[in-house]
Order: C-alpha cells, then sequence, then structure tokens
C-alpha cells in the first residue's frame, strides 16, 4: 500500500491535472477506493463503453462512482463490434498469440488482431476523452506481470508511469506488483462492491466477446455461454463468431469450415446441439490462465 500510495502522489505531483480509466472491474474499483479513501485527491473517472460490456455494467459503474461522488464520464467507440472486427480482425488469441498465428495463416479467409480491436474500441475512446477533458494523466487498474506476459514485459520497460508516444497522455499503473490475494483482501475488508455478473459466474468484467484467453481453461466464450447467453448466441450464431473459432480450432481456411458447418447441419443447429464446441479455441485448453 505505501508504494502504491508513493506512486499516486508522484503522479498528481508532476501531471497535476489526472483522472482514473474505470471498468467496473475489480482492480479498477479497488484503486477507485484508494485514491478516494487514502488520499486528499477527488480526480473524475472516464468509463468507456465499448459496446461489449454487461447489460449491468454502466448502471454499476454510475452507482459506484456515485457512491463516492466522483463526477464520470463515459466514452463510447466510432464503430459497432462486427465492423470492426470485419476490418481490423477478430479478437482472439490474445495480443502475442494473435500475432504468432498471423504469421503462418495469412490465407485464412478472415484476420485475427484482438490488439486492433482493444485499441480501437476501449483504448483510444478513453484517452480521447482524457485530453478532451484536459487531463494529463490517466491512472489503470493495471497490473502488470500479474495479468499476462505482454504486460508484465511493459511493467520492466516502462514502470508505473509512462507515455506512450501515440497518444501523448501519460499512463500511471498505481497496481503494479498486487496479486489475486491482494486485490481480494481489500476488496473484503473495505466491502467494495462488486460488479453483479460476479454472482452469475463472470471472472473478469469488460469485454465480454474477447477471445484472448479462449485457448486457456478460463475462456470468456464459456463463461459468457453461462453468464450471458443472449449474448453468446448473437456473438456465435448472428456474428457467426463461431466460424471464426472453428476454423482456428480446428486449424482450416474459414471457407472449409463454413462448408463442415453447412453440412453438420448450420451454425444454429450446432450452438443449439453441441454448444460446448465453441468454448476454447484449443481442443486441449492450455491450464493455469486466470486473466
Amino acid at each position: 500500500m505505501k508504494t502504491t500510495l508513493e506512486i499516486i502522489e508522484r503522479a498528481i505531483s508532476e501531471f497535476k491535472t489526472v483522472g482514473i480509466a474505470y471498468s467496473g472491474g475489480a482492480d479498477s474499483t479497488v484503486l477507485l477506493d484508494i485514491i478516494y479513501r487514502h488520499t486528499p485527491h477527488r480526480p473524475p473517472v472516464v468509463f468507456v463503453n465499448s459496446k461489449m460490456e454487461y447489460p449491468e455494467t454502466e448502471n454499476f459503474v454510475a452507482d459506484v462512482c456515485k457512491k463516492y461522488n466522483a463526477e464520470l464520464f463515459v466514452a463510447t467507440p466510432k464503430r459497432e463490434p462486427l465492423e470492426q472486427w470485419r476490418r481490423s480482425g477478430w479478437p482472439m488469441l490474445g495480443k502475442l498469440s494473435a500475432r504468432l498465428w498471423s504469421r503462418g495463416h495469412k490465407d485464412a479467409g478472415f484476420k485475427c488482431d484482438v490488439s486492433a480491436c482493444c485499441r480501437n474500441m476501449k483504448i483510444a475512446p478513453g484517452r480521447k476523452m482524457f485530453k478532451k477533458l484536459g487531463l494529463k494523466l490517466q491512472f489503470t487498474g493495471q497490473r502488470g506481470g500479474q495479468d499476462d506476459r505482454l504486460r508484465g514485459l511493459r511493467e520492466i520497460k516502462d514502470g508505473s508511469i509512462h507515455t506512450p508516444k501515440a497518444d501523448g497522455l501519460a499512463i500511471c499503473n498505481p497496481l503494479l506488483g498486487w496479486t489475486d490475494t491482494m486485490i481480494r483482501r481489500y476488496q473484503e475488508r473495505h466491502q467494495l462492491p462488486k460488479h453483479p455478473a460476479k454472482s452469475r459466474g463472470a471472472v473478469t468484467i469488460g469485454c465480454v466477446y474477447c477471445g484472448g484467453g479462449a485457448q486457456f481453461t478460463i475462456s470468456n466464450y464459456r463463461l459468457l455461454r453461462k453468464t450471458w447467453p443472449e449474448a453468446w448466441r448473437r456473438f456465435i450464431v448472428e456474428y457467426r463468431g463461431g466460424e471464426i473459432i472453428l476454423a482456428i480450432k480446428y486449424d482450416e481456411p474459414l471457407e472449409m469450415i463454413r462448408e463442415a458447418i453447412n453440412l453438420a447441419g448450420g451454425l444454429e443447429y450446432l450452438a443449439d446441439s453441441r454448444p460446448w464446441i465453441f468454448d476454447f479455441l484449443r481442443f486441449s485448453p492450455l491450464q493455469g490462465y486466470s486473466k
């Protein structure tokens, strides 16, 4: 906690006008509470509605901000999710894995780029709002090496405060080094509010269609099928994301997968009769992924 507060004070001292990026998840709720409970600062809060959030998220975010009397601003992306995926790539495999997959699948019939989705639907709208408000620094609940390999490398490279050239906005991650246990204990000690989807089995709060971890045992698609069946079906059948999942899983071109789906009775039939085949991007999911 001492280190976290030192990072917060150093950031505010250097950049003066700051804000908090808030998703409604556990990490950003802890960060919001720390700043409002343990410091005299009252920075505004920015929430990005990516159009891929749980239905309760925006109201939950508003209620939490009201509890702290925090000023809330909501940003939205210009594109719809399906337009983004068709244009730049489907949000599959995770940032590093998608890059490696793309190198060997140039004739797959579709693109796979979770980084572009994250950038255009979440990061860019949020940072645009920060700059519109005249803020110089964005606090985030990112936990660096505790989250994934790429973030761990960035933690070593950038430290707790850095300024990406593409945005001209400083980013501060005061929770670097916090573990899941530390987050949970802080939540329990201060009885922090939890997102309603957690009670239905959601593990993380954010873009529900993200397949960044769908090759691991805790897959967003498997969880979404249970926590929000209507959204899962919309993604699998209406958006035809099921085709993309099977193309990656079977390592076959999209055209061949579509033929096989038609022979099996169609995408809707498979979603009704064998929904579990869309749970993972691998036949044998990798173990140990929790974010």
